[in-house]
């Protein structure tokens, strides 16, 4: 079945919710864990289970994600037929507007993509999700049950969530699906934006939108289905982190520090594939610190670093104390400088004795490029 499968990736979330981290990227490419862009894990289990055809649908600032996934030569993906494709708003001529503003109108963007495509099946998903997931086995489970359409959820109890849950029978049939807004107090099925779809009933759904300009995608695609079509759920029991907002982020970054979190993530049976940069190793300096922490390649440790994740090419100057960061690639933090709960994007400076700090809940965010 996965052979006739293939995938469309959205860069975006098409979500209200703002993240000053992807002001000028994607959200797809923004930085994780030390090395890794959000887009590479869901990328990762789909070279995993072989989908060979797999579109990402862009809306703007996408120059970060074609510098990081190129022509898709890190994932095997460079190849005369099928293979990696970055499809932006003017991929279509008959596309209706430059600036895709809702998923409806990527996928509509793209129909002659999908015309054209030989596969039975699409796998729509969000590129902002932090999991391996079997999607051999979601085909196969779609295909066994006769779906029309297939989402995939995890049963959570989150604090605060904002999304669709679904309702299901005894055979797994979503009998309901409705928006869940605020304090959750009990364990619900909350959807991933992950879903499978028969791609005749798809192109069929588009054509509709067209019509009727329809603009919601789980309103108008899920929701309004649910009784007219064989729509099933797919558990994911694994680890899941969707990172939509700055504080999802350096909330699923210090869940990296714990080992066996990590290890269910990277070392699992799907190796999670990246851009490759060739770096020196890391040096630590003969006063340098360091405490539970995740750095990467080509940095410089000569301060104190304590339960931080640390990108390429940071040096972190003597003196220098950080605990509870998230320091991204190529900044420096110079001497006597102190930060607590702070995420730098790129290529920032932090000043000689600085003090600055956040709290786990609203970390202190500095933007690209910035000198503080």
């Amino acid at each position: 079945m996965i052979s006739k499968t293939l995938c469309l990736l959205f860069s975006e979330s098409y979500s209200a919710v703002t993240n000053e981290l992807a002001a000028d990227r994607t959200l797809a490419t923004v930085p994780f864990a030390g090395r890794y862009r959000l887009i590479d894990f869901v990328l990762s289990s789909l070279v995993k289970a072989r989908v060979n055809n797999i579109g990402i649908l862009t809306k703007e600032h996408y120059g970060s994600l074609v510098d990081h996934v190129g022509a898709g030569k890190d994932w095997d993906l460079d190849r005369k037929n099928g293979g990696l494709k970055i499809l932006t708003p003017f991929a279509n001529p008959g596309s209706e507007t430059t600036r895709n503003r809702s998923k409806i109108d990527a996928l509509l963007s793209c129909q002659t993509y999908l015309e054209e495509s030989n596969e039975e099946y699409v796998i729509l998903a969000d590129s902002n999700i932090v999991m391996n997931i079997d999607f051999a086995d979601l085909v196969r489970y779609h295909n066994d049950k006769g779906a029309d359409i297939t989402i995939v959820y995890q049963q959570r109890n989150d604090a605060v969530y904002n999304g669709l849950v679904i309702d299901q029978d005894r055979d797994g049939r979503v009998v309901d699906a409705y928006y869940a807004a605020g304090q959750m107090t009990d364990c619900q099925n909350q959807v991933l934006k992950i879903f499978v779809f028969n791609k005749e009933l798809l192109m069929n759904l588009l054509g509709r939108a067209y019509t009727f300009g329809w603009t919601d995608f789980e309103r108008d695609f899920i929701t309004k289905n649910i009784s007219k079509l064989h729509v099933y759920g797919y558990e994911h029991k694994g680890y899941c982190a969707v990172i939509n907002t700055v504080g999802d982020l350096y909330k699923a970054s210090m869940e990296m520090l714990t080992p066996a979190l990590r290890k269910e993530v990277f070392e699992s049976d799907t190796t999670i594939l990246t851009r490759v940069k060739n770096s020196p190793p890391t040096l630590y300096g003969f006063e340098s610190k360091v405490k539970n922490s995740l750095i990467a390649d080509g940095c410089t440790i000569d301060g104190t670093v304590e339960n931080c994740v640390i990108f390429r090419g940071v040096t972190i100057e003597k003196g220098a104390v950080l605990k509870d960061c998230v320091i991204m690639q190529n900044s420096t933090i110079h001497a006597g400088a102190k930060l607590e709960c702070v995420i730098t994007d790129k290529d920032v400076t932090v000043e000689a004795e600085h003090v600055m700090g956040g709290y786990p809940t609203y970390p202190f965010v500095i933007s690209k490029g910035q000198t503080v």
